[in-house]
């Protein structure tokens, strides 16, 4: 007896033309290998899970956040909003790879006046710094 196949296919549709986030991860699968693809999507899945272990709330929040310009500050921002005290053992630590380098590239485009709404809203409700 053939033993059953417990794998789940997951399918969902992305619109880059929906909110910065969809565009942001639409940009960077087309950027990607085509090998590496289900790879990043399924650790995208899974660390998306893992954030929601800790707080539902998470996953949309950072989601929310999501769109080219996105720095490691703004992140740190919210996970300090939602877990405070777990947060000061952080520090203002930041991971090498994410250091800027200076003098690369142009600008980031101005986000959507939609996605700085959806941005100002997650800020609202976390305590975070306001827009400017």
């Amino acid at each position: 007896m053939d033993k059953p196949d417990t794998r789940r296919k997951i399918t969902f549709y992305l619109n880059p033309e929906s909110n910065a986030a969809e565009r942001y991860v639409c940009d960077e699968t087309d950027r990607l290998p085509q090998g590496e693809r289900g790879n990043v999507w399924r650790a995208a899945l899974l660390s998306g899970f893992a954030l929601r272990k800790q707080d539902e709330r998470l996953p949309h929040l950072l989601a929310a956040q999501l769109n080219e310009s996105t720095t490691f500050e703004e992140m740190v921002l919210l996970m300090q909003a939602v877990f405070p005290e777990e947060m000061k053992a952080f520090g203002n630590r930041r991971p090498a790879a994410q250091t800027p380098a200076k003098g690369q590239g142009s600008a980031p485009p101005a986000p959507r006046e939609d996605d700085n709404e959806t941005l100002s809203n997650a800020r609202a409700m976390f305590g975070g710094a306001k827009d400017k």
